[in-house]
């Protein structure tokens, strides 16, 4: 059964549900604060919303974007590793994403700058309190689609546990089983972003994997628009791809 049959089967359809994006990231601030514990999987979110300003360069030095072979990561530094793993991935499963010259994670503004095949993509270490690892960034197009991407990779710390399956209460949270026994949950929401006096309407989608090693892949999309970014089912397996690791 491929990727595709197996998320298809497992997911079906479901409406929606409208969030405050701004009223989201305060609240989950707020959380991190007081819950050690907290595992955030918005960190799309949280960066754009709180105005962290990373400007995506074409590489990690800003330099040429190396190519993204699977078979030369061996071969590199664990970020330099971990971003051609994560743009093999994409390039596999959403070939026809592009990339926003330029394009900050912090101004939606530039959300609308010229799009290039070169991958403005930024691997930086994670350092939570509840989690250690990689997260990468950038600012991507599809189409007349344009998105904050966002992609973690990590484990909790001694004596913090993982979000687990979903449970009661959540807003359109699915979970599912992938193809080695991974945990998968899939999250969709609708959202408002306020821009001065102005309310504008985006989508958020977030799919978060945990592996029986105890590694946690997330990968995240804001739009900025109604229109999301990519399927479920490709951002699945993108993070359920085995090179998208801890070294």
């Amino acid at each position: 059964m491929t990727y595709r049959q197996i998320f298809d089967e497992a997911i079906g359809d479901a409406p929606p549900t409208a969030v405050d994006v701004d009223g989201l990231v305060a609240r989950e601030g707020r959380r991190r604060r007081r819950r050690l514990g907290a595992y955030a999987s918005a960190t799309a979110v949280l960066a754009l919303a709180l105005g962290v300003g990373v400007v995506v360069q074409p590489g990690a030095s800003g330099g040429p974007a190396p190519a993204y072979s699977a078979a030369s990561a061996t071969a590199r530094s664990e970020p330099e590793r971990l971003r051609t793993a994560i743009l093999a991935a994409f390039h596999r499963e959403v070939p026809d994403l592009r990339w926003v010259q330029g394009g900050s994670t912090a101004d939606r503004k530039t959300w609308d700058g010229p799009v290039t095949d070169a991958p403005s993509w930024s691997v930086q270490p994670l350092q939570w309190e509840s989690m250690t690892g990689w997260f990468a960034v950038g600012v991507a197009a599809r189409g007349e689609v344009r998105s904050y991407l966002n992609i973690d990779v990590g484990r909790m710390r001694p004596g913090h546990t993982s979000p687990g399956d979903c449970t009661p209460g959540q807003v359109m949270c699915r979970s599912f089983t992938g193809p080695a026994g991974e945990l998968v949950v899939a999250h969709d929401s609708e959202g408002r972003h306020l821009v001065g006096s102005v309310t504008e309407r985006t989508v958020l989608r977030s799919v978060n994997v945990e592996r029986a090693d105890g590694t946690l892949v997330s990968v995240q999309t804001v739009s900025s628009s109604d229109r999301h970014l990519m399927t479920v089912e490709e951002m699945a397996a993108v993070a359920l791809d085995p090179e998208i690791r801890l070294g």
